[in-house]
Order: C-alpha cells, then structure tokens, then sequence
C-alpha cells in the first residue's frame, strides 16, 4: 500500500536544474493563500508558504489545501507543471517552523535526515 502524502515541497529548480525566474516566486504564489494585513504586510496561510529548501526558494504546499481550499491547490500546483518545476512528495511530517528566525526550534530527531529546511527571509 502507497503512503499517503502529508504535503509537497516545489522547488524553484527547473527539469534542466536551472533555478527559475524571478527570484520572488515563491512569495508570489504563497500569496494566494494568504492575505494583506493592515501594515501592508503580506501574512502567508500555515498550509502554503514560502521556505528554503537545500538552498533553493521553494514553497511549503500542505495536504490540507487540498481538501480546505481546492482552487489554489490546483492553481499552485498547475503553475509548477506548467513551468517545470521540481515537484517533492513528502509522505512523513516535516518540521517547518512558523516562528521568528531567533527563535529556538524544538529538536526534532528526524529533522537532521530529511532535507534542509528553512524559513524563507522575505523582506518586508
């Protein structure tokens, strides 16, 4: 039996291993989730956002979006075939920490054998 995925990371990699352009893409499509606090700020939803992943822009897609808010799902996910971005199924739980960057993380023993993983710096 196939193990049922817990969310997917898209990579800013193309097939041809070229990073792709432009360069704030991720919080481009993160946006849509999201919405537009009243600083002007952009507050990013917990189940899609942007993170780095092996040093690589790249978006947090959780399960979850695709049963609560179907059109986004779809719509991020068509992007990604459309332009040929590495798309990576993950079928264990991922530690993605919302916090500040100065934050302490919690350990997390299956964190150091997974792929790096880390809070995109956005400026504001």
């Amino acid at each position: 039996m196939k193990t049922p995925v817990t969310n997917w990371i898209i990579v800013g990699t193309q097939n041809n291993q070229k990073a792709f352009r432009p360069s704030d893409w991720a919080g481009r499509i993160s946006e849509l989730g999201g919405f537009v606090r009243d600083s002007g700020m952009v507050q990013y939803c917990e189940e899609l956002r942007p993170i780095r992943y092996n040093e690589n822009s790249a978006v947090f897609v959780a399960a979850s979006l695709k049963t609560t808010r179907a059109a986004i799902w779809e719509q991020v996910m068509g992007f990604a075939i459309l332009h040929q971005l590495k798309i990576v199924e993950q079928t264990e739980p991922i530690a993605v920490f919302f916090g500040m960057q100065d934050q302490i993380a919690p350990s997390n023993s299956n964190l150091e054998q997974q792929d790096a993983i880390e809070i995109a710096q956005l400026a504001a």
